[in-house]
């Protein structure tokens, strides 16, 4: 091989790299966005937490050790305790329920940045790992990781879900699209106050068969001259924007055996995507 073919070969495979690399950073630092909310949420309900009227309880009772039974039964601060303590431990139990429920999704949001730092490692090999997946929940999961964001423009989500069964599909292939779709989308409506901003799923079962996910907006819309080179790598129309959002996911789609394509009326008429995932043998019902 000659010395140039050698840099070029050494150039195209640090380019491949510093790809791969760009793409792992913008698609963690997707997750990493709702886990911040989520952490945040859970440090707010702990500082806010009621819990603290359990002290002013006991230390209440212990004034009155002595004569607790009269202070229960003849005290007007202590004929409340009782009530007190009942509308307390059901405050008490909806913030633990809501710690629970943000904890959950903190775990699904580490959990999915390890799995893209690992199938980035395990890159050459297209490591894909399929398990059986409610879509409904996998939208939701898509949706809370970047609602922080999307609650800031007050966009709405509207569901338009086909009754489906479990599929077996490669889980955190299709949520590292949809969290980047809705990014994505969220960017198209940065500025529209002509209109509520909203962001429509739909989901059903095509020819195939296929599982087809749709993520539309009703944003800036993109125009005729972009579409073709939407998915391109480095391509974007924003002056911040890197063009490796929509490139990463068109590739994770290919290597799902699928396709990634979209469809906009023109400027300011909004776009949808269209994410195609074939399935392979029997669905479970």
């Amino acid at each position: 091989m000659s010395q140039v073919q050698t840099e070029l070969h050494a150039k195209s495979r640090q380019a491949g790299m510093a790809e791969i690399a760009t793409a792992v950073l913008h698609n963690v630092g997707n997750v990493l966005n709702s886990v911040n909310v989520s952490a945040e949420l859970v440090s707010s309900l702990m500082r806010t937490s009621k819990v603290q009227g359990l002290g002013k309880v006991a230390q209440m009772m212990n004034e009155h050790g002595h004569d607790l039974s009269d202070f229960l039964t003849t005290d007007h601060k202590g004929k409340m305790l009782p009530g007190y303590l009942l509308k307390l431990a059901e405050v008490v139990a909806t913030e633990q329920q809501g710690i629970i429920e943000e904890l959950g999704q903190l775990t699904k949001g580490i959990d999915h940045i390890k799995t893209i730092v690992a199938a980035q490692q395990s890159y050459a090999v297209a490591v894909s790992i399929v398990e059986t997946v409610p879509v409904p929940e996998l939208i939701d999961d898509a949706w809370r990781m970047s609602a922080g964001s999307l609650a800031r423009l007050g966009v709405t989500m509207v569901k338009d879900i086909a009754d489906l069964p479990l599929l077996a599909l490669d889980r955190h292939r299709v949520l590292l699209i949809l969290v980047n779709l809705i990014n994505n989308a969220r960017q198209a409506l940065v500025g529209v106050v002509d209109r509520s901003p909203c962001i429509t799923f739909g989901a059903s079962l095509v020819q195939g068969p296929a599982l087809r996910i749709t993520v539309a907006d009703n944003g800036n819309g993109i125009a005729p001259e972009h579409l073709a080179r939407i998915f391109s790598h480095g391509f974007t129309t924003r002056q911040d924007g890197h063009g490796f959002g929509l490139h990463s996911c068109a590739l994770a789609a290919q290597e799902m055996g699928g396709s990634l394509t979209v469809h906009s009326d023109g400027v300011g008429r909004g776009a949808t995507f269209i994410l195609d995932v074939p399935l392979d043998g029997p669905q479970i019902q």
